[in-house]
């Protein structure tokens, strides 16, 4: 203590002397949360996630239209699944193959690494978005990762729950994530590792189709719809379409009831999530994450991008949240610990890394 605080250029000159091309950032960052995980202060087994928007230093109004050539997204796996249907019903195999779309995109001409991040009641401009995860036992931050705004908040979710788990050795057991993670890909992953997921309530198609669709009710062993006020049955006709679903109608065809391949996942989730240890989940996600970035942004000047360029930005945001980690544990040990104070476990903190 007592000393002056370091001129801001000797971090800057070091940055690009030094630390600009290797990973020394994310090793402070895993080291601070791996000292959270002695102080047992991280549990490692419930977790959530969500992402939130920082504007960059980049002008909204200045910025180049171009069209981008993008891959469409290909689920190998339930190509293979859909065909095998068609096979079982002897009905000749679709035939998959790569594809891509023109996208008309803005590209910022002060930082054409931000996205154009554009939501419902959001505001609009060129923004990075942080994808956050947090331990549901302190509120630990075990991982932080930076994206262009444009990225949906879905892309990245199963790369970065392996690196979690291949970084700390966690068992994931419980998750909780809002409504825009529920797509096709993060179901089957919760399934296949046996993780109780819990997302956020989302209406699939118009109010007129989901009001048509309840008048009928699904009997999983016999594999027949059948309508609750008159009793009529609806057979699986043998047809499924690219997308997986498969179609179910009366004798003659008057009434026809689309149903996926994989409905039962929708089924499993909605169960979690009406759960009394799913809406306590889902309470607690709210309770832990949003917490976790309404601290960065009203303490640690989280909500203007610092820096250019999505590198820079990730490397500033493992520093942040590091220093929050730290912030944490120095608060929780000293709840514990009255013979030593905040500010000396904080610097202690440091010292061990």
């Amino acid at each position: 203590f007592g000393q002056d605080t370091p001129h801001f250029s000797t971090f800057s000159k070091n940055y690009e002397r030094r630390f600009k091309d290797n990973d020394i950032f994310e090793k402070i960052f895993i080291n601070i949360v791996k000292q959270a995980i002695e102080y047992k202060l991280v549990d490692g087994t419930i977790f959530y996630t969500d992402s939130t928007h920082k504007k960059a230093n980049a002008n909204k109004n200045k910025f180049e239209d171009k069209i981008e050539e993008v891959a469409k997204t290909r689920r190998e796996w339930l190509e293979e699944e859909i065909n095998e249907e068609r096979r079982n019903q002897g009905k000749k195999e679709f035939e998959y193959k790569d594809e891509t779309e023109e996208k008309h995109i803005k590209v910022s001409t002060t930082d054409s690494e931000s996205g154009y991040y554009h939501r419902d009641n959001k505001e609009k401009g060129f923004m990075y978005l942080d994808h956050r995860t947090v331990d549901d036992k302190c509120n630990i931050i075990v991982d932080c990762y930076i994206t262009k705004g444009n990225v949906h908040d879905s892309n990245p979710f199963i790369d970065r729950c392996e690196y979690i788990k291949s970084t700390f050795k966690f068992d994931i057991k419980n998750y909780a994530v809002d409504s825009g993670y529920l797509t096709l890909d993060i179901k089957k992953y919760f399934m296949d590792n046996n993780i109780f997921g819990v997302f956020g309530r989302r209406r699939f198609g118009t109010k007129e189709s989901r009001k048509e669709k309840n008048k009928y009710e699904y009997i999983n062993e016999l594999d027949i719809y059948f309508e609750k006020k008159t009793g009529e049955v609806l057979e699986y006709n043998g047809l499924i379409d690219k997308l997986g679903y498969k179609k179910y109608q009366n004798n003659d065809k008057s009434k026809i009831v689309r149903r996926h391949i994989h409905e039962e996942w929708n089924e499993h989730f909605n169960k979690n999530r009406l759960s009394e240890f799913g809406k306590k989940l889902y309470q607690r996600r709210k309770e832990h994450v949003e917490r976790s970035f309404a601290d960065s942004k009203q303490n640690h000047g989280y909500r203007y991008a610092m820096y250019k360029g999505i590198k820079k930005n990730q490397h500033y945001t493992w520093l942040i949240c590091a220093a929050q980690n730290m912030k944490n544990i120095s608060l929780k040990k000293a709840k514990v610990n009255t013979n030593n104070t905040c500010i000396i476990i904080l610097f202690k903190n440091i010292l061990n890394f």
